[in-house]
């Protein structure tokens, strides 16, 4: 059993989704009805997510997990299996689906309170079919896609697939050099902003040297889905060696300010809504695994003590998930990627969020502290500004929690150990931060 010392007198214990055994023991049995061909040969577990997980039991909780089952004799299948709290919740989940989507594929597995999508079925995805067979997407591609990849039917490749959630594709015609587009499909009514938010900063960084984008190329509303020009460069983290991120840095920070400085819609996301979702989180965690309670709680504390100590909240466009692995090579220096998830906050929001990744990340300590005092006057230079250290910390603290939370949403067989083990080091991230 994952994580848990009771089991539940059900079917699923929820938590096992994450457990490749058991889940390649159920696929297995039920390969038939899933449309497999044959006998199963292997199941390999791609990802597993939680929700509500301090609390497995509870009628709230659901479980997902993506896999790839691969039958002795034909091709591989890719399966969303989605796991209910009891057998009602399961046939009511289920039938909603065949109701509101007559062609659906979902299996209800009985007596598992688990509902099964063959790839590329999802029930919130509706595009997703259309984005991976070249036949069909060559028919959509808007005019300035197809510029791009011009003439013929491209090739596509998942990037990275949430379910219900979101899904990108990389589309390309072949061969080296190749020019190549993003395709990201997104839940339903949440592309149309997303895109109009891209353009804009798309417009204010031809007329800004130091804001360099990917370009927006197309927004499908009808198919949700944001077309974006691929940049040609590797992610910096390939391109270049540990060592020469210091010499970008400089580059990067620039780059954040003058995205900073860009005017949108985007949603507002406020320090205090960082600060109760970071005392949600620390609960859950504090309950799923006591004896991480006292640190978790010592740090929701501190950041709601240093948040009384902020003198400068000052609102602008944030990015919403900077990090290193956002930042694609090019000649003329670092390319900012995946914008759809902008909001507007506080400029320490990204600053924090880039801090905390990169003192976790594993590269030499000297590399860590020289990009990071860099990036940081960097930043203050180009935005003609003082970054605000108190809350620089909270909302760097509210980041680590964040991410010490990703274990217990993912489950994996010693997922205690492991947030054990990264809650340790947050020595590292305070170091960082007012080194």
């Amino acid at each position: 059993m994952v994580g848990e010392s009771v089991r539940r007198e059900t079917p699923v214990w929820l938590p096992n989704l994450a457990d490749e055994s058991w889940l390649a023991d159920v696929v297995t049995a039920h390969a038939a009805a899933l449309g497999v061909a044959g006998p199963v040969d292997s199941v390999r577990l791609l990802d597993a997510r939680l929700t509500h997980p301090h609390r497995p039991e509870s009628a709230l909780c659901r479980g997902w997990a993506t896999c790839v089952v691969s039958p002795r004799d034909g091709a591989a299948a890719e399966l969303y299996v989605k796991g209910f709290p009891d057998d009602d919740t399961t046939e009511e989940a289920w039938r909603r689906d065949r109701v509101t989507r007559p062609h659906a594929r979902s299996v209800r597995l009985p007596g598992h309170d688990l509902v099964v999508w063959p790839f590329p079925d999802d029930p919130h995805l509706p595009s997703v079919p259309i984005l991976v067979d070249p036949r069909r997407v060559a028919d959509v591609l808007p005019p300035p896609v197809r510029e791009v990849l011009g003439a013929g039917e491209p090739r596509t490749t998942v990037v990275r697939y949430q379910p219900e959630a979101s899904i990108t594709l990389r589309l390309d015609t072949g061969g080296d050099g190749a020019p190549a587009v993003f395709a990201k499909h997104l839940a339903d009514g949440e592309v149309k902003a997303a895109g109009t938010r891209h353009e804009a900063v798309w417009h204010a960084a031809r007329d800004h040297d130091h804001l360099r984008v990917a370009e927006p190329l197309a927004t499908d509303d009808h198919l949700g889905v944001l077309w974006t020009r691929g940049v040609p460069g590797l992610p910096l983290t390939t391109a270049v060696a540990p060592s020469e991120l210091v010499d970008l840095a400089v580059a990067m920070g620039a780059t954040l300010a003058a995205l900073h400085r860009t005017p949108t819609d985007a949603p507002l996301l406020t320090v205090d809504a960082l600060l109760a979702e970071m005392d949600k989180k620390a609960g859950k965690l504090s309950r799923a695994h006591p004896a991480v309670g006292p640190t978790v709680s010592r740090m929701v504390t501190a950041a709601a003590r240093r948040r009384t100590h902020v003198r400068d909240e000052q609102v602008v466009t944030l990015h919403g998930d900077f990090h290193l692995d956002q930042l694609v090579s090019s000649d003329a220096g670092p390319v900012v990627v995946d914008l759809d998830s902008m909001v507007r906050g506080a400029k320490e929001v990204d600053l924090a969020e880039f801090l905390v990744d990169l003192a976790l990340r594993g590269l030499p300590d000297d590399v860590v502290r020289s990009v990071g005092r860099r990036l940081l006057a960097s930043y203050a230079d180009a935005a003609d500004r003082e970054i605000d250290q108190a809350l620089l910390e909270t909302c760097a603290d509210a980041e680590f929690v964040n991410r010490c939370y990703r274990h217990l949403r993912r489950h994996a067989n010693g997922w205690q150990d492991a947030l054990t083990a990264e809650l340790e080091r947050h020595a590292d991230v305070v170091a960082l931060l007012r080194g």
